[in-house]
């Protein structure tokens, strides 16, 4: 409801631009499983991680070849060092406070294979004065239906861009969209 239904034409695009055949992905936050399907039928190999035990029921229904796991993004640690080619996350950081973002930024560093990316798309906060105006117009009622509906808010993401390069992240690529409250950003794991 939050991005108007941006986030579906995202994912489509993480897909086809950013997933190869043989990669092995983590998605944090695999929600419903729409996007675990999209990159299972790709040709990935796909871990899903979520707290949501409804969501994990829809993600194990919609993308049966992914391995979809009951965890918190403060806990993949847990699944290997230098492991993943990507690691994606749609809209599931912006759920997180500001203290387990940021580890979970670095623990994903570690979780990542030389020169694998974090491909993360969610809220930010718009860059012009009229896009924060139009935006909290235009936010405010969508997120009170978003939160009735589903008894979770989110908050857009400050200073994200910092928050990747200090946890070791070289950013390759950012595109905006929804007037700039919604962003796409992908960066590499700087070689250490």
């Amino acid at each position: 409801i939050i991005t108007l239904g941006c986030i579906d034409h995202i994912k489509k695009e993480i897909t086809s631009n950013r997933i190869k055949p043989g990669y092995d992905v983590l998605e944090i936050g695999c929600g419903s499983g729409a996007l675990a399907a999209m990159m299972t039928e790709r040709g990935a190999s796909v871990v899903g991680i979520d707290i949501s035990d409804g969501m994990l029921a829809s993600a194990r229904r919609k993308a049966p070849d992914a391995n979809i796991i009951h965890m918190a993004a403060t806990e993949i640690e847990e699944l290997g060092i230098n492991r993943f080619d990507c690691i994606v996350a749609t809209l599931s950081f912006s759920e997180l406070p500001e203290n387990e973002l940021r580890y979970v930024l670095r623990a994903s560093v570690n979780a990542l294979k030389p020169g694998g990316q974090i491909v993360l798309a969610d809220e930010v906060p718009p860059e012009r004065r009229w896009q924060r105006v139009l935006s909290a117009l235009v936010r405010w009622p969508l997120a009170a239906i978003t939160f009735l509906l589903t008894q979770n808010t989110t908050h857009a993401l400050k200073g994200i861009k910092e928050e990747l390069e200090l946890a070791g992240y070289n950013i390759v690529d950012r595109k905006s969209y929804l007037a700039g409250t919604l962003a796409l950003i992908v960066g590499e794991k700087t070689q250490s």
